[in-house]
């Protein structure tokens, strides 16, 4: 496929105000604190101090930053801020995919993630993995229209703004080496999986006395097997760190320099990361002040060992490729290991993937080099500023930032692994090997004129601004089909079987390729005014266009304005316990031009590129037959456009020991981007378009208190929670909704359960009883008795809470994040605790739940597990039997230490010295029985869990 999308050139816009977020300097734990006034960047190189803020925003603390072993930086956002809501997509190691909301999900088809910029510089989606957590100064969450509007577009779901480390003016220089050491480990489930004997016991209640899968547990019992395919597959693994820093400090230029690198195992096997990188952040300005120019610089290199079922669409349920399934379904009466390798396995069961021959085919494919499944990548970012002052109050920036990103994946289905055997047929040669190589090239380049001015009570500070955004996209890929098993090593282009016409497949290679040339354009203003200190206005004025869009909707406008009063500045506030306490009010618009989800590790610009335009194609079909494509386009899909009304309260008080903030919120989404029902003779049923809306509204909380503090001994606990509700206001869908999946639906929640309710056992045959709809109850429900749940896959209520203790040098320190009003369907337990399950997952094929063991029998009537034998049992699937509550709370993180003072370190050749045990994940209370309940899904197997982790590590100053 070739696709050249040009962007637009020409049109005008302007906009006021700018993002927000509070900035915190580090505190030392061992020393002193400084008391600093709080900074608040509103954007685009822009700050003010926080008092003077109009908008809603939080700064992530150091508690959420400090010596934690996360790989994707966005991570340390779990629990940082009330209205945050960040779940690791996955704990496969470097990956990037993840879930960040920011008050609700705010699209039903379109990207819902906020965006993330890097020092100023809209981010590519594979950075948050190669960008180093210790590089990381301050990361800012801007939530209401006042703090997004300036990134007008793409600031619909929120903004979180990070900014790296640099050096300080006059500091001299200082030299820093972190490391890390540990382990991580799978998390704990609870389905109570049955051992050998347990199992012969549910076989024998189900009625399963005789057959061969009977007789194969009974000489498994007698010889004493009971394999727990857990233990086999899932190992503790390694991770280290280490990083080296050095940051100088003259009077006119610093820097800021850094090298490190990550490796981590994963507890799932056949998946890592390692990952190299490097940083130089430089800043100079001339002696009278007026000419200042920085430059940030970061390279990476990456390699990532994936699960061959994590490529495309995510971790399938495969028991056969998917070890998270397959070690629940392993039967324990089966020895590990009974096969040797992949011939020995084919020679022994063919291609008879039943009867528990599943987990051997797996253990087969997780043997490392059966499914190479690997990309290294290579990161480039950076961009450089400069600003002049030409009058006290006139100055002139620009800044332009380029993101570079190459990756190269190699997979593939080694010739000697069971399933290329198993699928050889009459060919000589088996397997096949995929090549992949994608370019994506960002440039950003942002052109700014600023006044700043105050005459007497009065300041004023305006930009208006001129934003360029072109992205270069391009990606090859080739499929070998036929590899020589004596010559074939992974990735190195050995081994590849040329065209045979004789063979029944010739081992014809295939190729293909895609380029995509995307942009946008913005013309921006802003403008905040201040009076004495007391009252404050910010506005932002934005007009954005797309290359997505064509006609009259390639362009946009979305705007906000935003105020303040500061009541503690007020005379009638004389005397008073508070000490600051600000009320701010904001309303205004933004703007989502990314249409459809995001991709993990893909340039939002890039998805979907084709959705206005009807796209002919040609692809490879079967056989290496050329086919021909072709999609709908719509013309007249726009912007989806979200308002939203703010109003908060920032507050500190007794003598500055509690503060707080407390935000209330009304978010409504129009022009959803969802599909549209269109009539079959057309050859499609739906095609992309603007249908519906919603809303989100909330209340947000955050507090923090500073119990007690002097030279020697210092606590303080922090707390912050959100309660968001969501509702459908207009869509259509085509036909009735179905029982027994999520649907969205006016006047319902997004993602709403829409199941048979279940009733319970019938004591008198053991059956399934449902709800009807009139109330009564029922063995066989219709569609007509499915109801809502009112409960969906998106939490109600999140937050967090924890405390910072220290005595002298010791440091103690602990977060706990809490999601509720959750429900997923459990799939896994939808095997395990299903007589009736599907094919390799009913009794005798796979393993069970012992919940079986106390099932419904005449002489355990009373029981609340229905008849192994009940004849409905396939009425769950569509009902919420096995939806299950997911919420939960969890030790996040806990970190233990201890840090010299600087007298104990004053005859040694180093500044500072802290030493510090860590662990993440550490314990979860839930009801939900799998792996991890945190993932935003809705059933329980297509996430790779996240680990819990325990390292210890060390920073050493000179």
């Amino acid at each position: 496929m070739n696709v050249k999308l040009r962007v637009l050139s020409a049109g005008a816009l302007f906009f006021v105000g700018q993002a927000i977020h509070a900035q915190k300097k580090p505190k030392d734990t061992a020393s002193k604190e400084t008391k600093i006034e709080e900074v608040v960047v509103l954007g685009y190189s822009k700050t003010i101090t926080k008092k003077n803020s109009t908008v809603a925003s939080n700064t992530v603390g150091d508690v959420f930053l400090e010596n934690r072993p996360n790989t994707n930086v966005l991570t340390s956002l779990q629990g940082a801020a009330p209205g945050v809501i960040m779940n690791g997509g996955s704990g496969s190691p470097g990956s990037a995919k993840f879930s960040l909301l920011i008050r609700g999900t705010s699209s039903i088809s379109g990207n819902t993630d906020a965006l993330i910029v890097i020092d100023d510089i809209p981010s590519n989606a594979s950075e948050y993995r190669n960008l180093n957590p210790n590089d990381i100064e301050s990361m800012t969450v801007l939530k209401d229209a006042a703090a997004t509007a300036i990134y007008g577009n793409r600031g619909a779901n929120g903004v979180v703004v990070i900014k790296t480390k640099r050096g300080k003016y006059g500091s001299g220089m200082k030299v820093s080496y972190t490391g890390m050491t540990g382990m991580s480990l799978r998390p704990l489930d609870k389905y109570n999986l049955a051992n050998t004997d347990e199992y012969l016991d549910i076989m024998r209640l189900y009625g399963l006395t005789s057959g061969a899968a009977y007789d194969k547990a009974i000489a498994g019992q007698k010889a004493g097997i009971n394999t727990d395919w857990k233990k086999v597959f899932f190992k503790p693994e390694m991770f280290q760190s280490h990083d080296v820093s050095i940051s100088t400090g003259g009077k006119n230029v610093t820097s800021y320099n850094s090298f490190g690198y990550m490796q981590q195992g994963g507890a799932v096997p056949t998946t890592d990361f390692k990952r190299f990188t490097a940083r130089s952040n430089v800043q100079m300005k001339s002696n009278d002040e007026k000419l200042t120019v920085n430059s940030q610089l970061g390279l990476a290199f990456s390699r990532r060992n994936e699960l061959f079922e994590e490529t495309s669409t995510g971790i399938r349920n495969n028991s056969v490729q998917n070890p998270l399934l397959g070690v629940l379904q392993g039967l324990p009466y089966l020895a590990p290991n009974a096969y040797g390798n992949g011939q020995g396995l084919f020679n022994a069961i063919g291609t008879n993937f039943n009867n528990g021959n599943n987990i051997y085919v797996l253990e087969n494919l997780m043997t490392k080099g059966n499914l190479p499944n690997y990309v290294d990548q290579v990161s480039i970012t950076g961009n450089l500023g400069g600003s002049y002052q030409f009058t006290k109050n006139f100055s002139l920036n620009n800044k332009f930032g380029v993101d570079y990103r190459q990756s190269d994946r190699i997979s593939g289905r080694a010739p000697w692994a069971y399933l290329a055997l198993a699928t050889q047929g009459a060919n000589k040669y088996t397997g096949y090997e995929d090549q992949s190589t994608t370019r994506d090239l960002s440039i950003n380049n942002v052109v700014s004129a600023s006044y700043n001015g105050q005459t007497g009570d009065h300041t004023v500070d305006a930009t208006v601004s001129m934003e360029y955004n072109k992205v270069y996209y391009r990606t090859t890929t080739r499929r070998q089909n036929g590899l020589d098993p004596r010559t074939y090593v992974p990735g190195s282009g050995t081994g590849y079987v040329p065209f045979d016409n004789t063979a029944t497949s010739p081992y014809v290679p295939s190729v293909s390729g895609s380029r995509v040339t995307a942009g946008t354009l913005a013309y921006f203003a802003n403008v905040n005014y201040d009076y004495a200190g007391k009252y404050g206005f910010s506005g932002t004025i934005r007009r954005d266009a797309s290359y997505r869009f064509i006609g009259d909707n390639q362009w946009a406008t979305y705007w906000a304005v935003a105020g303040r009063w500061n009541i503690d500045k007020e005379s009638f506030m004389d005397g008073s316990t508070f000490s600051n306490l600000k009320l701010r009010a904001s309303y205004g618009t933004n703007g989502n031009q990314n249409i459809v989800a995001g991709q993990p590790g893909v340039n939002p610009l890039l998805t979907a590129s084709q959705v206005v335009r009807d796209l002919y194609t040609t692809p490879t079909g079967y056989g290496n037959v050329l086919g021909l494509g072709f999609a709908y386009g719509n013309p007249t899909v726009q912007w989806e456009d979200v308002a939203q009304a703010n109003i908060g309260l920032d507050f500190t008080l007794l003598n500055n020991k509690l503060e707080g903030t407390l935000d209330v919120y009304h978010k409504k989404t129009t022009n959803l981007f969802s599909s549209i029902p269109v009539s079959g003779v057309t050859g499609s049923y739906a095609v992309s378009g603007n249908n519906g809306s919603m809303t989100n509204k909330g209340i947000e909380l955050g507090l923090r208190y500073n119990i007690f503090k002097n030279d020697d001994f210092r606590v303080s606990v922090f707390a912050n929670g959100s309660y968001n509700q969501n509702r459908v206001n207009e869509y259509t869908i085509n036909g009735d909704p179905t029982p027994g999946s999520t649907v969205n639906i006016a006047g319902h929640q997004l993602y709403e359960w829409y199941v048979y309710k279940y009733a319970g056992v019938n004591k008198s045959n053991g059956n399934l009883l449902f709800y009807t709809k009139d109330g009564g109850v029922t063995e066989t429900p219709d569609v007509n008795d499915a109801q809502y749940l009112d409960v969906s896959i998106v939490p109600k209520y999140a937050g967090s809470f924890g405390f910072e203790t220290g005595y002298k040098g010791f440091f103690f320190d602990a977060l706990f994040t809490f999601q509720q009003g959750i429900k997923k369907f459990d799939n896994a337990l939808y095997w395990l605790a299903n007589p009736e399950g599907l094919g390799s997952t009913a009794v005798g094929s796979g393993n069970m739940s012992t919940d079986l063991l106390g099932a419904w029998t005449p002489q355990n009537s009373n029981s609340d597990i229905p008849n192994l034998k009940a004849t409905n049992w396939g009425y769950t699937a569509d009902s919420d039997y096995f939806v299950k509550d997911a919420s939960f709370l969890k030790i996040r993180s806990a970190t233990i230490g201890y840090q010299l003072s600087k007298d104990m370190l004053k005859n040694m050749p180093i500044t500072g010295l802290k030493i510090y045990l860590q662990a993440e994940n550490i314990f979860t209370w839930t009801k939900w029985r799998g792996f991890d309940p945190e993932p935003i899904t809705s059933s329980s197997l297509s996430i790779y869990p996240n680990p819990r982790m325990y390292t210890i590590g060390v920073k050493v100053d000179f």
